[in-house]
């Protein structure tokens, strides 16, 4: 069952079978199969000669070209792989030549040894010398093949049987008659042995198809999970856990939710959200480079409706600007984003967002047991959310509400940004944002307790 299961693979993906083929009766000529068989063929001409040499016999020195050819094309082989870049693809016909050139050469061989007139006792011994070596020549011109087909090796078996009948025949019909069953029995030799060699090679391609499918799939899968660069880095034998930035550094944090996202009610309210997060990680790896690792921003995490990501860490910024100034152009990206997705989502009612920003501290580490998943902590996050959720503290809500009504705006999205952050802004992102002063008495904000004002924007 097992070996029609690989023949039906075979079959089915026949031009990658085909190519496996060729692949390998290539290798099969050019390395130590081919050479090894040259060598063979040598000495057995050099064998011959002397033999023949010592008998007297007028074609003792022809004796020794009678395997010329195949050893000529063995050699020749990778030189003419290099010149024609084309020719490779011959090799399983090639290949059939190397072989049936070896069974003509054997039958040179014997047509130089009797044709002169031998006498009766050299005739005997000759045909007694000669007969174990039909059964051995047949077997092994029959029995390795590379053709995708066994009906193919076998009709090729068969010709070649056939012809060494022939040939022999002509050359000296009564060694022909004397060895037949010889003849008969490396044939059916070979058949034996060329089946169980096409069977292994059905079962290794199968096996190697299926790894390499198998390799291939949880490749794509892996890469689901972390960084191409990641990938790249745990296939060249890296731990996961030297692939990602793990030192303390300062980053900032964007933090993204969804205004009253609990009163969204529609059927694809999930899938609203999940392009949403597929757009903003899109704009996260927009400029990603492996070396130095770097990118518009590090996506870190999506929540239910919300998202959050890093600026700065682990994945440096192009530095063509300030830090401050690239995370604002990335967070006006992701509004840009998020309104076309609104727009595509087509609900019966305004749907805004909100962002806090917020600069500080930040590290990255691989949880400790179970799925090594990356993530970073640090003060910068517990600020971020804290920025983003003063839309609701009630005195700087009042003011939002009375920026947008200047605007006249009734429904909109809120950006809130750190002080640090808007000191270091160029003079083009800070004429966007409206400060507010922060009071003492009732300080919003107990993260960042030195902050002395608030800046929003308000944008359509």
């Amino acid at each position: 069952m097992k070996t029609d299961k690989y023949a039906a693979y075979c079959k089915e993906h026949a031009a990658e079978f085909r190519d496996e083929m060729r692949e390998d009766a290539a290798k099969a000529l050019r390395n130590w199969p081919g050479k090894a068989a040259a060598v063979l063929l040598a000495l057995s001409s050099m064998l011959t000669w002397s033999n023949l040499q010592e008998s007297g016999n007028p074609y003792a020195l022809h004796s020794m070209f009678a395997y010329a050819p195949p050893i000529a094309l063995v050699f020749l082989y990778p030189l003419l792989t290099l010149l024609f870049a084309g020719f490779e693809k011959y090799s399983r016909s090639v290949l059939d030549v190397f072989l049936l050139s070896i069974l003509g050469g054997f039958c040179l061989t014997l047509h130089f040894v009797f044709e002169p007139n031998l006498s009766e006792s050299y005739q005997s011994d000759a045909f007694l010398a000669l007969s174990g070596q039909i059964n051995f020549v047949v077997l092994m011109t029959t029995a390795f093949s590379y053709h995708i087909s066994f009906a193919l090796t076998l009709l090729r078996n068969t010709i070649f049987a056939l012809l060494a009948a022939l040939l022999i025949f002509l050359i000296n019909p009564e060694f022909l008659a004397i060895n037949a069953i010889q003849l008969v029995q490396g044939y059916l030799g070979g058949i034996i042995v060329s089946w169980l060699f096409f069977r292994r090679i059905q079962t290794r391609f199968y096996y190697k198809s299926i790894d390499a499918d198998t390799r291939q799939h949880l490749y794509k899968q892996l890469s689901k999970l972390v960084y191409p660069h990641q990938l790249e880095r745990i296939k060249a034998g890296d731990q996961l856990e030297s692939t990602m930035p793990v030192e303390k550094s300062k980053a900032i944090i964007n933090v993204f939710d969804i205004q009253n996202s609990s009163n969204i009610k529609h059927e694809r309210t999930q899938d609203f959200f999940l392009e949403v997060f597929r757009a903003f990680s899109q704009i996260c790896m927009m400029g990603y480079k492996h070396n130095p690792l770097q990118a518009r921003a590090f996506r870190l995490k999506e929540t239910g409706d919300g998202f959050i990501s890093a600026v700065g860490y682990p994945f440096l910024t192009d530095q063509k600007h300030t830090l401050a100034d690239h995370a604002v152009e990335t967070a006006l990206l992701m509004f840009r984003a998020f309104n076309t997705e609104v727009d595509k989502f087509a609900y019966g009612y305004p749907i805004k967002a909100a962002m806090g920003l917020a600069y500080n501290s930040v590290q990255g580490t691989f949880q400790s047991s179970g799925i090594r998943a990356y993530d970073l902590f640090g003060d910068a996050l517990v600020q971020a959310y804290r920025y983003e959720e003063l839309r609701k503290h009630p005195v700087i809500q009042k003011a939002i509400h009375a920026r947008a009504d200047d605007l006249g705006l009734r429904h909109y999205n809120i950006l809130i940004i750190q002080e640090v952050i808007f000191n270091t802004l160029c003079d083009g992102f800070k004429s966007l944002f409206t400060p507010l002063p922060l009071t003492r008495e009732d300080h919003p904000i107990p993260q960042d307790p030195d902050a002395q004002y608030i800046y929003f924007h308000i944008l359509d």
